[in-house]
């Protein structure tokens, strides 16, 4: 019985994996060093090889079929592991060139940007990363794979079908300015939510981030006087204005140090913030991918623990010292 593999050119894989990535034709060629016709005939290929179109271009893009998007990891593998296996090449971080981008919030860059680079320059210089600002619309379908890492409170985005590793938890608490008078300890739900409230969000128009879900899940509606796309930003809102914000306890406590800021513990509960990390399926055995995880993962096991809350007994908002 003739071998059915004898009649599979694995080079065709390897233009598959490419095309998965990057949804072009013109730029794979590129990226392989092949012409774009001898790519077209690949896919064409490719096409009755498993009996399907694979790639279909929407008139903006090509966009894969389901039967794509269901070998795609494995295919991507399969070409990991010849290069591994029959090219003899094994990962180096010290010699690879390699470039990442981490989806994510301002708060995860100062909480572990700084970490990360580090250890990123110091074992694998020739890679570099990109700390961009996460989007919900990044985590769907092939978007994933433009933004190699998301770092995310767990159920913030679609993250279905994503890879996850829970990193480190945090807490939210209330942040305004030391004169500002309209913050009572005891305040009830009721009273707080006449306040006027800065918020994150990711889009300028419509409330898009954790907590403003976790209170629309509540149904309770605050009167947002200010968005703005960047965490940092919101103690200096609040130390110069009427608003109160509700953000990350360690960046609060961070800024509570060099800003006229108070915190307090809002008399509405927000639950804990367990950070993830997330990545496309196709990079789970990517030996550079995995090599990066690892680093981000040992970065945020060097987290400082926050200090326990003490139950006061006491209704409504308080005071953090």
């Amino acid at each position: 019985m003739t071998e059915p593999l004898r009649k599979i050119d694995l080079n065709l894989l390897l233009v598959f994996d490419i095309l998965w990535t990057e949804r072009s034709v013109s730029a794979a060629a590129k990226k392989i060093g092949i012409s774009q016709s001898a790519t077209s005939l690949a896919l064409n290929r490719l096409r009755k090889l498993f009996d399907d179109n694979l790639f279909v271009w929407n008139g903006k893009a090509m966009q894969a079929t389901g039967k794509c998007e269901e070998i795609a990891s494995s295919v991507h593998s399969i070409i990991n592991d010849v290069r591994g296996t029959v090219l003899g090449e094994h990962f180096d971080a010290g010699n690879a060139v390699r470039e990442f981008t981490i989806a994510t919030a301002d708060y995860i860059h100062w909480a572990l940007g700084g970490e990360i680079i580090h250890e990123v320059n110091q074992y694998a210089p020739g890679f570099t990363l990109y700390l961009s600002n996460a989007k919900p619309e990044m985590t769907e379908g092939h978007n994933a794979l433009q933004q190699e890492c998301f770092i995310l409170p767990a159920g913030t985005f679609n993250t279905f079908g994503l890879g996850q590793k829970h990193l480190f938890s945090d807490r939210y608490i209330g942040v305004s300015a030391v004169d500002n008078k309209l913050v009572r300890k005891g305040m009830s739900t009721e009273e707080f939510l006449t306040l006027r409230h800065a918020s994150f969000s990711t889009d300028a128009k419509y409330l898009r981030s954790h907590e403003t879900k976790h209170l629309s899940e509540l149904d309770v509606a605050y009167k947002f006087n200010a968005l703005t796309p960047n965490y940092l930003v919101l103690p200096f809102l609040a130390s110069k204005s009427d608003c109160v914000v509700i953000m990350q306890e360690r960046l609060a406590r961070f800024f509570a140090n060099i800003l006229p800021i108070r915190l307090f513990i809002p008399p509405i509960p927000y639950p804990d913030l367990n950070l993830t990390l997330y990545w496309h399926r196709t990079f789970d055995h990517d030996a550079a991918h995995v090599w990066l995880r690892s680093i981000i993962e040992r970065a945020a096991a060097k987290m400082a623990p926050l200090p326990p809350r003490e139950a006061s007994g006491e209704g409504g908002l308080q005071f953090v010292d």
